[in-house]
Parts: C-alpha cells; structure tokens; sequence
C-alpha cells in the first residue's frame, strides 16, 4: 500500500489541463461494486490526493457486477447499494472533496450511468428492472433523470454486441480509461457527433492507485445532483483523460 500510497500525486500538475472543477464522473467503490476494491474512504482520499474537487460515485446497479446480495427483499438491497455512496460522502465532508450520488444501470452488458434518481425513487420503482433500454432511458428522464451511455463500443469479453444508444441518452462517454483499445473512444466520439450529444469522459476506476485520469471540467460548482444535471445541459465543460 505504501509503495502505491507514494504514485498519488496531483495529476493536474504541469497538465495542460483547463481551470475549473475537475470532476470525476465514474468510479466505483467495493461496498456495491463487485469488481471494486477500494472503499469510499479510500476512494475519496485518492481523489483529494490527485487533484480531484469532486467524485461521481457510480457503483454497479442490481442488474450489474453488484456485491449486494439480490435475495434481501428490494428496499433492503436500496439501502445496501447506496451505502458506497453514503461513506464516500461522509468522508468527503470530512476532506473537502464534494461527491455525488448516481448508479452504473445494465442492459446485457450495455451499461448507462443515471444521475439524478434517488434512493426513494428507485425503491418505489422496482419496474425499471425490467425494462429494455428503450423504455427506462426516457423513464428515468421523465422523472429527472439524466443519461449518460458509458463506454458504448467497449471490447471485453463479457460484451457480446455494441448498442449504441445515442438517440435516445442525454450525453455520451467518449474517454473511458478502462477501454482496452482507443478505437473504443473513437468510436463513442464518433457516434456523439453524429447525434450531436454532449461529450463526458470518466475513469471507470476501480482500484485504489490504477485506472484513474479522466473527466470533466466545469466552469461552475454542482452543489447538488440537480445542480450537476443543469451544469452538464449547459455542455459548456471540457472534458480530460488518460493522463495517469
């Protein structure tokens, strides 16, 4: 840990990176991501190390790579799931960092980050489960949602096909450091122009002193969810990556 401990540095040092508010927009934390292995805490304290002024905690939903055990009846999965964000903010009180809540949503394999639907919300809405992409996109919106497809042509071997839903979300994710290939990128570049959707990049962080390096920058600071949403409709930020 120490040696790791020594790598974080501030990423934004001697970057040609803009000014602003430097958000991370995809990270995941172990208390509900399977593939996680960094904590909240532990999270938000690399974050503040590298520079970051804020975090989007993005945790794998039910229908993903969920360390939330699927037998708990619906609410009592809720309220385990969010417990990833709840330490991360509780921590970022305590350094400075400000974090925000939203939730890594699947559709075999194709997966969407959702921001602005709480905890309540989705706890009186069990029916999103079974919708296709097609119909929980424009739910989610309808109830204030905002939806980002995240690494939309991303090669792995879990993936069976791309479905690119550019046509129908709020934003795409066109810097995803845990792509494999920059074809990846370039394709998800490729199909925001086409649609002509506002661009977002995210690490997709997994792990404590790996996987970070991306984002957005923003010319104004989100003191909530909803204040992010209406930042973001702007779609005067920039965004950043690869550069750790």
């Amino acid at each position: 840990m120490d040696d790791i401990k020594n790598r974080i540095v501030n990423i934004f040092e001697n970057k040609n990176i803009e000014e602003g508010f430097r958000l991370e927009l995809h990270m995941h934390t172990s208390e509900a991501s399977k593939c996680a292995s960094m904590d909240g805490r532990t999270a938000v304290r690399m974050y503040k190390e590298l520079g970051y002024d804020g975090i989007v905690v993005t945790n794998h939903f039910i229908n993903g790579n969920t360390s939330v055990d699927r037998e708990l009846p619906w609410e009592e999965q809720m309220d385990n799931f969010f417990k990833g964000y709840d330490v991360a903010y509780d921590e970022g009180q305590k350094v400075g960092l400000k974090v925000f809540c939203s939730f890594e949503f699947n559709y075999n394999s194709t997966e969407f980050i959702v921001l602005g639907i709480s905890k309540q919300w989705l706890k009186e809405h069990e029916e999103v489960m079974q919708m296709t992409p097609e119909e929980f996109i424009p739910y989610f919106q309808n109830n204030g949602g905002y939806v980002i497809q995240v690494h939309p042509y991303r090669y792995a071997w879990y993936i069976d096909i791309a479905r690119p839903y550019a046509y129908l979300v709020d934003a795409v994710e066109v810097i995803n450091v845990g792509n494999k290939i920059p074809e990846s990128d370039a394709w998800a570049s490729r199909i925001a122009e086409i649609y002509n959707k506002p661009i977002v990049a995210g690490s997709d962080c997994h792990h404590y002193g790996s996987g970070y390096g991306a984002g957005v920058v923003l010319k104004e600071i989100p003191q909530d969810e909803n204040d992010l949403i209406r930042i973001l409709r702007k779609n005067e930020h920039s965004v950043f990556g690869r550069e750790a």
